[in-house]
């Protein structure tokens, strides 16, 4: 299964991502900045134990078999049947002539009997093989594997996840996601983002919901409000080992940042740091900082003189 191109297929169904997504960093991550190239991790190595798990019933269901019959339907017999002969010595036999002499020696239709095998080898063969325990762990681990994805929220000001940021001494990067970075297709006509769903349990059939099926977490993580870019590990720009673990890094361009949140305990170090660097390579970048409103409860953004 080509998880992009299935992506690019449900374009149309995809919700469409706000203008702004953010993404929390570790003061220590303000590399990320600097060498302007950001951390795509495996599905498999996420904070997330269960974030590759078996979401649905059937791999092909109803509807997926349905489409499969479609597709069956709508095959070239002419150019099948030329296709089974072409290395035999029936092969210059025009379709009609060799339809003809199957059955005058059958007494059946070609056509008609290579439709009833392709239909019974899906039914029989394909769809168990594909709704195995095997093949769908294969299929999950696989996906979990090969797939690198960039994690962003749509919150700056969300208390939790600013807990993730060392307890607020990192910051966070505002993404524009109307930038090319986060555009698909050949006129970028198309956004990558994908909107995480939540949910606990399990659908039928993949078919049922593609994106709850392969692009989902359980609800304990839903104050998360996260979207993903995805892309294969090959499309990564760099890639390092350290240890046993390989770091897929992925190039941005400096107009992809918006601004830059400082967190309400990060030092002064590097809020100076962040003015260098901003400075420097994303002159267009405004550098704000979020402090405590205890009396909403909220976070307010100021800008840093």
């Amino acid at each position: 299964m080509d998880f992009a191109q299935m992506s690019d297929d449900h374009s149309d169904d995809r919700p469409i991502a706000p203008s702004t997504l953010y993404k929390y960093v570790v003061a220590d991550r303000i590399d990320v900045l600097r060498n302007a190239n950001i951390r795509f991790t495996p599905p498999l190595n996420t904070n997330d134990i269960f974030e590759v798990r078996q979401t649905f019933e059937m791999l092909a269901g109803p509807k997926m078999q349905d489409l499969f019959a479609v597709q069956a339907e709508m095959l070239d017999m002419e150019e099948t049947i030329l296709s089974a002969v072409k290395d035999t010595p029936l092969a210059g036999m025009s379709p009609d002539a060799l339809m003809k002499l199957f059955k005058s020696a059958t007494g059946t239709d070609l056509e008609a009997t290579l439709q009833t095998t392709l239909s019974t080898m899906l039914n029989d063969t394909i769809f168990p093989a594909m709704n195995s325990p095997q093949a769908i762990d294969r299929l999950l681990t696989k996906l979990g594997r090969d797939l690198i994805c960039l994690s962003l929220t749509e919150r700056f000001d969300s208390s939790p996840m600013w807990a993730h940021a060392h307890n607020s001494t990192g910051f966070v990067i505002a993404f524009n996601t109307e930038n090319s970075f986060f555009r698909r297709g050949d006129l970028g006509e198309r956004q990558g983002l994908q909107k995480i769903k939540y949910f606990n349990g399990k659908i039928t059939e993949v078919m049922d919901d593609p994106y709850a099926a392969l692009m989902s977490k359980q609800k304990d993580w839903a104050y998360e409000r996260e979207w993903r870019l995805y892309l294969t590990a090959a499309q990564a720009s760099k890639t390092v080992t350290v240890g046993e673990e390989a770091i897929h890094l992925v190039d941005f361009p400096s107009q992809a940042v918006q601004r830059v949140v400082l967190g309400l305990r990060a030092s002064e170090e590097l809020e100076s740091s962040l003015k260098s660097i901003l400075a420097d390579s994303y002159s267009h970048a405004q550098l704000t900082r979020v402090s405590a409103d205890f009396a909403s409860a909220s976070l307010i953004e100021t800008p840093v003189a």
